[in-house]
């Protein structure tokens, strides 16, 4: 399922659940609903969220794992790059991304049910604390987890509530949520979903959808300002809604299909990563590949009979397992050491 798409859908079952509650006469719909919400003096509001266990220093791998039976609903998590029992660390969040200098964690979740406005969440790592901001424009719905590399701005995909011609990738301050910039105009029956930026921070990978089928999705990358037209860098069918940029910039890796692939920026090269199992059996259900903060391995989700995340070196070889999944565990990200 494309990001935009699940992002909405969480929104919508919140609404729909806080609906309910309220005509039961219940109070609130989700432990985050006695938030204490304070404006800002930009009309954006600040939120706050129950803390979670402060992380560690070193490099840690976060993502999402999906609950059972319900594929919109997932928990976050980190664990260790050499594996150990993975940390619980929200009960509702998806998406996660390290910042640049590893300090802090963006990731979508609603932190101010039964609003589910929330357009920026965060996790700071030395304190737990969780806050965020709501959407700054309530007609446009925008969901940021993209960290610039200058760590100050945040991608967001963007879908007019009431005018899809609104459709598109757009960028917020992290220091408070706000200034929405638009950077490209994405189909009105579709969608633009931000993925990643260059290190350099001059570029930016998104998936452009032009509608729901999976045939009509592919990568493109764009110039970080919005200047100039975006420039389609796999076939049509060839996307998906996680993407990782190698510390060089020379490469950007993803998967779709069951496959992992790379790809030069320019569109050059694509090719598929060979990777097989720990046996030595050909991978089938791959995906959601991201890289090391050095670009000499790469994490990997894997569904099928064995579910989990593993570990490789960049061109696929010496897999190793990470995590032994009760269901799915997908969209891992690898953050840096705290100083390095």
């Amino acid at each position: 399922m494309h990001r935009l798409t699940l992002a909405r859908k969480s929104r919508i079952a919140f609404l729909l659940v806080a609906a309910a509650m309220s005509v039961a006469g219940c109070e609130g719909a989700s432990k985050d609903a006695k938030n204490e919400d304070k404006p800002t003096t930009s009309g954006v509001t600040r939120l706050t969220a129950k803390a979670v266990t402060p992380l560690g220093d070193g490099e840690l791998i976060v993502f999402d794992r999906l609950l059972p039976d319900d594929e919109e609903e997932r928990e976050l998590y980190a664990v260790g790059p050499d594996g150990g029992k993975p940390q619980l660390l929200r009960s509702e969040g998806s998406f996660p991304h390290w910042s640049p200098d590893g300090r802090k964690l963006s990731f979508f979740a609603c932190l101010n049910s039964p609003d589910c406005t929330s357009g920026v969440a965060l996790i700071d790592r030395s304190t737990g604390e969780v806050n965020g901001f709501t959407m700054p424009n309530p007609d446009l719905f925008t969901a940021c987890a993209i960290w610039a590399p200058s760590g100050k701005t945040l991608a967001c995909e963007g879908y007019g509530e009431s005018d899809p011609k609104r459709n598109g990738v757009y960028t917020v301050r992290v220091s408070d949520g706000n200034a929405p910039t638009r950077i490209t105009t994405a189909s009105p029956e579709g969608g633009d979903s931000p993925l990643a930026y260059s290190p350099d921070g001059r570029l930016l990978v998104f998936n452009r959808g032009t509608a729901e089928d999976e045939s009509k999705h592919a990568l493109f990358v764009t110039s970080a300002d919005g200047a100039g037209e975006p420039r389609r860098i796999t076939p049509w069918g060839i996307a998906d809604d996680a993407a990782s940029w190698s510390a060089d910039g020379r490469t950007i890796v993803f998967g779709t299909g069951g496959d992992l692939y790379k790809v030069s920026p320019d569109g050059k090269g694509l090719a598929k990563i060979k990777v097989k199992t720990p046996n030595g059996s050909p991978t089938k259900n791959a995906f959601d590949v991201s890289y090391s903060p050095d670009g000499r391995r790469i994490v990997f989700s894997l569904g099928g009979e064995e579910p989990g995340l593993y570990v490789a070196k960049s061109d696929g070889s010496k897999v190793k397992r990470l995590t032994t999944s009760p269901t799915e565990d997908h969209h891992a990200n690898w953050g840096a050491s705290l100083g390095s």
